[in-house]
């Protein structure tokens, strides 16, 4: 398990929408060296409903994930769940004074080896969502 804290300077029902519109979930949702393209990305918010989108890297280079949702109470809290590597991302999102959110991520199932692998990525993922929402 892993947890990481980021504030962003929106709202949390602004800042729900990196999880329920395409171009917002595509502006934070990215790997080194890929993007997220916003037409690549389709979303169905609610509990059963899955996030489908397209990595896109250099040259040809392809790589379709899907996440499902679990429970979906936004602008609270969301949880997402991976299949390969199986994985639960619980989102809390708490507002803050001056309209900023304080967003809470907490990763559970990844094996030890798999978190070292995955934090630092998702880390830079929640500085990309706070540059969207503060722009």
């Amino acid at each position: 398990m892993f947890t990481l804290t980021q504030t962003i300077d929106a709202p949390p029902t602004e800042v729900a929408r990196a999880f329920t519109e395409p171009e917002p979930f595509a502006a934070w949702f990215l790997a080194e060296g890929f993007t997220t393209p916003a037409d690549r990305v389709t979303i169905d918010a609610r509990r059963g409903g899955q996030i489908s989108a397209v990595f896109v890297g250099e040259g040809d280079t392809e790589v379709p994930f899907t996440l499902r949702f679990g429970a979906v109470d936004l602008p609270r809290s969301v949880v997402l769940l991976f299949d390969e590597p199986a994985e639960e991302i619980t989102v809390q999102l708490s507002e803050l004074a001056g309209g900023r959110t304080q967003l809470d991520y907490r990763s559970v199932g990844l094996s030890a080896e798999g978190e070292k692998t995955i934090k630092p990525g998702v880390a830079i993922m929640l500085g990309h969502m706070a540059s969207y929402f503060s722009r």
